[in-house]
């Protein structure tokens, strides 16, 4: 009886195996179609960005989000 349970694949196996294949092969097609959509963006306007040539024009102080104490028309009354 042993012997049946092992060499025998019930059909519960088979199911939950093809439910696996199906969801390892969409995570496989979406990892491959992610990278294929998007190295290219990440090597041209990525690089670009990282060397200063998009948003050179923009300041980093206006960009930087500010603290409370540093920010207009606020008064701290406690400061640690």
């Amino acid at each position: 009886m042993e012997l049946i349970l092992f060499v025998q694949a019930w059909p519960l196996d088979k199911f939950l195996g093809f439910c696996f294949f199906l969801f390892m092969a969409m995570c496989g097609f979406w990892c491959l179609t992610f990278i294929a959509t998007m190295l290219p963006y990440w090597l041209t306007y990525g690089v670009a960005e990282s060397f200063g040539k998009i948003n050179a024009d923009v300041d980093p102080e206006e960009v930087i989000r500010k603290t409370l104490p540093e920010q207009e028309g606020i008064e701290t009354i406690y400061k640690k």
